[in-house]
């Protein structure tokens, strides 16, 4: 077969894309203080604002191949990006419905751009899934990570405050507009003749690699929304203060990012991917042995950005995988929506659950069986997923 060459311009889309699909979301968290202190709600109607994109994921993610369908992947990702923008500037400038409402429209459309995503890396970059799939990653991560770093300080200059420090991410996403106009007319639908010649298709949802990866999905998106929403919690719980807190909450998110840059591409080159998904298990369990019995800062920053690097590795591998076991770009929409459908509604049970668990014991020790669970979930979905089927 002849290799497909390599499409830059929607490389460069694709990546300007990216970086809108999570920072937007994390920008929030930094300013909940701030904007408590200016609209008459308590913390936990105002932590719906981190939890509704989730739930938008949950819901939206399985009906993004219609949509795609209908429209073509082209269209529906521009439209997804508008309806994030129009979210974006409704939260912070339309009041408190605006609030709410724009945080739905947003969440809406990043849910429709992260389940099209792969299925157009599957579709037009397949002898470069390693390096499409880390990028996408790495754009998203990163820029998920300085939203959450700058989005509070933004809020403290001179004539900001946090409507406008939400409203930055506007410019990224015009930047990411017409970065992706040119792919407009992309398509992902296959000809009539190979559906033919391919014989009756199998819904993704009756094959049993789709649930583990679907399950491998669920238990690292849980670990990583329990970890963001109460690592400085946890910190501040084995006596740390709260700058040292925030400290390891960065440096959380910041080792997340390596792992889109390394595994992608090594992922790819492999027979099959259970090793990896063994070592990312194994790191897991060293960082949680770290956090249960270190009080010290450097050990204890050293389990928290190893969390983070197997955080990375199991998300990026779950996005890789979702082209690497499907067949074609169609499949792999449907299987994007399906793992991310039901692994986001899994995730955003991490912060509920996690604080639960802390008002039920009086300390963190259940969470940390918790999520000693999960680990042991993750090392068995993915030896499972990690296996070379393509469906």
């Amino acid at each position: 077969m002849k290799k497909q060459r390599f499409q830059y311009l929607l490389f460069l889309g694709i990546i300007c894309v990216s970086v809108n699909l999570r920072a937007p979301i994390t920008a929030v968290g930094p300013l909940i203080s701030s904007i408590k202190a200016d609209l008459p709600y308590s913390g936990s109607v105002l932590g719906l604002l981190t939890t509704i994109p989730l739930i938008m994921f949950a819901v939206f993610s399985p009906f993004v191949r219609r949509i795609s369908d209908r429209f073509g992947a082209g269209n529906a990702l521009l439209y997804s990006i508008l309806l994030v923008a129009l979210g974006v500037a409704l939260r912070s400038y339309a009041g408190v419905f605006g609030l709410f409402s724009g945080t739905v429209l947003l969440g809406a459309g990043v849910a429709i751009g992260n389940v099209l995503v792969p299925g157009i890396i599957k579709s037009r970059f397949p002898d470069h899934l390693g390096i499409a799939t880390g990028a996408f990653t790495i754009s998203m991560t990163s820029f998920a990570a300085i939203s959450a770093a700058v989005s509070y300080p933004v809020s403290q200059l001179s004539g900001f405050g946090w409507r406008n420090s939400l409203a930055i991410w506007l410019v990224l996403l015009v930047v990411g507009l017409f970065a992706w106009l040119p792919q407009r007319r992309l398509t992902i639908v296959r000809s009539l003749e190979a559906d033919e010649s391919e014989g009756p298709v199998v819904s993704v949802w009756k094959t049993k690699i789709a649930w583990w990866v679907t399950i491998l999905m669920g238990a690292q998106s849980f670990l990583f929304y329990f970890f963001t929403a109460w690592l400085p919690s946890i910190a501040q719980f084995k006596g740390f203060s709260p700058e040292t807190a925030g400290y390891m909450a960065f440096a959380f998110q910041l080792t997340t990012i390596p792992a889109a840059l390394v595994i992608p591409p090594l992922a790819a080159r492999m027979k099959d991917q259970r090793g990896l998904i063994t070592m990312a298990a194994a790191l897991y369990i060293i960082s949680l042995a770290g956090l249960v019995f270190s009080k010290s800062t450097v050990i204890l920053t050293i389990s928290v950005m190893l969390y983070g690097f197997a955080t990375g590795c199991c998300f990026n591998l779950c996005m890789l995988l979702i082209s690497l076991r499907t067949a074609n770009a169609e499949r792999a929409t449907s299987l994007s929506g399906m793992v991310q459908s039901l692994g986001y509604a899994f995730g955003a049970t991490g912060p509920i659950l996690g604080g639960w668990l802390f008002d039920l014991s009086g300390n963190w020790n259940l969470a940390y069986i918790c999520v000693a669970v999960l680990i042991a979930i993750i090392f068995v979905s993915g030896r499972q997923a990690g296996k070379n089927i393509c469906i």
